[in-house]
């Protein structure tokens, strides 16, 4: 048997693991002491919720805090992607610490400044952080941020998935080069994660360079018991799915603490708002809440702490804002109501229940609706399978990590400015891009950002060649917004004009006297203060339900991929509920896709129409879409699945004209549809064409579609 890791660590932190009454380590957390400790790598925790990731990371950690002659500046930097997570992470590390003189400071905007203040006069141990409080700290105190970072030994970051392929993830990877750049160091990054598939793009996302090596710690057997059940509506009657769902939840949901998933926040609002009203009518107590980003600090908090305590069950409606890993006590089933994008994000939420050894509870209400070819196949049921099966074989789809961002690279050009008031072009370009986070970006590209940006009086150039700021760009920086680096979906905040208390926000232009639900409760629009961006409601009985921001999550192509492997086999699986004829909908499906020639061939007449079956998702589709608006003058339809009105002759056209350039494609499409990002109106047109045809189009992949199915037509024709 080899030696427990527990004797690396310092006495004081075995003596801790030991009043915790442990008779051993995780294999998770043995593996991971040994590399944490050497500080020559990389390391990447990775495991399912409640795994045991936390203590993996800091039992090592604060025991080489310990072992080290503390220096004047934080040991640790640890940044995390949510303020309530920082919360919940804060609460556990001063326990791990305790009588250790290991301060723990947590840094966001609702911690008071008087904390932050005797924080930086004595600055030591771990400060946690979010990337954008991180990015104003860099900014707004760079006359101390060297002295302070001086001394860390760690950078270590939480839920490392929440940002990899997005906005927010580039800028914190450009937020830890700045670091390193300003130490002239390395620091070794320490990142717990969920469970990927391939590890390798999260190893190039962590540290594009490979400066030194990355490893990930052999986490174990941690699969556990999951229990699962998917329901099938197919009712073309709107009122009637509503409803059975609704009387399904209360009548198996109520009595105790649940989560119920939404692709929406406006069906978090809608079903959480029948159910109390069903709680209203029938005289008990409302045991249904609502949780998403446009609600206040104070509701979000309150459910979390309502879970949290256990004192009466509850069950919330929520978005993904309850995905990561926040304390929120026992967690007794997890629901989904539509349908599942996600094989990962499914994976953290079943991980929200099941802890201390039992099982994961998953129920899955599956709506398929309309008179068209999607219903008749059962897409919406067929998907959820897929994410299921998918997530049982621990198959994960990999992130891209390969966009431009060029939204994101102006907010750290204007950045680095705010932090050294100034660079010279090629300097900027070899921190932000070469030894940076945008490192696919090139000087050339990077040159033309830097003229686009001058010509919009975002930055200036010194007569000696030196970038500063110009004059839109000071009021940029000036902006409250400016730190994160993506657009903020707040509009209008609703206060309750009874007690001035806030309950959230509305995105939509509001009208006195209509009434809005929020929160699970319909208000009526009393008051609207226009400057302030503030509307003052009352309760009342009726509402309509609010619209909020938000984009649509993209499936995982591995779902697709996988749909059509489910369609094709005859396999019965046993979560599908036989009281909802769920397992008969599915021979349906299978039935149907046989009568239309589904299962041998990939083009087929359904009704009046042509379908064209690509199974390569919704970025593959609309690049072919756009070939045929490029090359043909003509406006076909896609979906994920499928393309339609596209002729066999249209394929063999689109063929003799060649592979088209992206950037061609992508100047079809109106400017104001391309400007996705927060900064995307600052880049010129052939900029902006660069970024969308980089980021939302396939032409490699879409181009070997159409000759498969163009060697394909060929063949039949013979």
């Amino acid at each position: 048997m080899k030696p427990s890791s527990l004797t690396l660590l310092d006495i004081r932190i075995q003596k801790w693991i030991a009043r915790q009454g442990w008779n051993s380590l995780r294999e998770i957390q043995e593996n991971s002491i040994p590399p944490i400790l050497r500080k020559n790598c990389d390391v990447i925790i990775s495991a399912s919720t409640a795994g045991g990731k936390t203590e993996a990371v800091f039992l090592p950690v604060i025991s080489q805090i310990l072992k080290s002659k503390r220096n004047n500046g934080y040991q640790v930097l640890y940044i995390s992607p949510l303020r309530a997570l920082i919360n919940n992470q804060y609460e556990r590390l001063i326990k791990m610490v305790y009588g250790l003189n290991i301060p723990i400071t947590s840094w966001h905007s609702d911690v008071p400044n008087n904390i932050k203040v005797k924080s930086l006069k004595n600055s030591d141990g771990i400060l946690i952080i979010t990337p954008e409080s991180l990015e104003s700290f860099l900014i707004n105190r760079k006359d101390e941020a060297h002295n302070l970072f001086k001394a860390i030994q760690y950078v270590i970051i939480d839920e490392l998935h929440t940002f990899i392929g997005n906005e927010r993830g580039i800028q914190l990877q450009s937020l830890l080069s700045r670091i390193e750049h300003c130490q002239q160091r390395v620091i070794p990054r320490i990142a717990m994660s969920a469970t990927f598939s391939d590890y390798n793009f999260v190893k190039k996302f962590l540290r594009n360079d490979s400066i030194i090596p990355c490893e990930i710690p052999s986490k174990g057997d941690d699969s556990h018991q999951m229990m699962i059940i998917i329901k099938e509506y197919t009712t073309k009657d709107h009122i009637s799915y509503i409803k059975n769902i609704t009387e399904d939840i209360f009548k198996r949901l109520r009595g105790s603490n649940n989560l119920i998933f939404t692709n929406s926040r406006y069906d978090s609002e809608k079903y959480a708002s029948l159910l109390s009203n069903m709680c209203k009518r029938l005289f008990i107590p409302d045991a249904f809440r609502v949780h998403h980003g446009s609600l206040s600090k104070t509701i979000r908090e309150k459910t979390e702490k309502d879970l949290q305590n256990g004192l009466y069950p509850i069950s919330v409606f929520c978005s993904s804002t309850l995905e990561l890993g926040i304390d929120i006590g026992k967690i007794e089933s997890i629901a989904q109501i539509e349908s599942i994008n996600s094989v990962s994000s499914l994976m953290q939420r079943l991980g929200r229940s099941g802890r201390a050894g039992d099982s994961s509870k998953l129920r899955i209400y599956s709506i398929d609706r309309g008179n068209n070819i999607m219903y008749y196949l059962r897409s919406n049921l067929v998907q959820n399978i897929a994410a299921v099966e998918l997530t049982k074989e621990k198959h994960f789809q990999s992130p891209d990590i390969s966009g431009y961002h060029f939204s994101t690279l102006i907010q750290q050009i204007v950045a680095i400015i705010g932090q050294f008031g100034s660079f010279h072009p090629k300097n900027g370009w070899k921190l932000l891009c070469q030894e940076g986070a945008f490192c696919n970006i090139s000087a050339k590209l990077f040159l033309e950002i830097i003229k686009s940006l001058a010509k919009n009086d975002i930055i200036s150039q010194m007569r000696n060649g030196q970038i500063i700021i110009g004059s839109k760009g000071e009021s940029i920086l000036n902006k409250k917004d400016f730190y994160s680096a993506f657009n903020s979906d707040k509009g209008y905040m609703v206060i309750n004009k009874n007690n001035t208390v806030p309950i959230g926000y509305i995105k939509e232009d509001p009208q006195v006297g209509n009434s809005i639900i929020l929160a699970g409760i319909s208000w009526k629009i009393e008051y609207i203060n226009y400057r302030n961006n503030k509307v003052y409601v009352t309760q009342n009985g009726l509402g309509n339900i609010t619209h909020y921001s938000g984009s649509l999550v993209p499936k995982d192509n591995i779902i697709i991929q996988k749909m059509r492997d489910i369609y094709l086999s005859d396999e019965i699986y046993p979560y599908l509920d036989k009281n909802t004829n769920t397992p008969k909908h599915l021979l349906r499906a299978r039935s149907f896709l046989k009568k239309i020639g589904l299962d041998k061939s990939s083009i087929i007449q359904y009704r009046t129409k042509t379908y064209i079956f690509t199974w390569a998702g919704d970025k593959i589709n609309k690049t072919i879409y756009l070939m045929a608006k490029y090359y043909l003058d003509k406006r076909i339809s896609y979906n994920h699945l499928y393309i339609t009105d596209l002729k066999i002759n249209d394929i063999e056209s689109i063929i003799r004209f060649g592979k088209v350039d992206a950037i061609e494609l992508a100047n079809l499409i109106n400017r104001g549809a391309k400007e996705k990002q927060k900064y995307d109106y600052l880049l010129s047109d052939e900029l902006l064409n660069i970024e969308y045809a980089n980021t939302y189009l396939d032409i490699d992949h879409a181009w070997e579609i159409l000759i498969e199915l163009n060697s394909y037509i060929i063949l039949k024709m013979q």
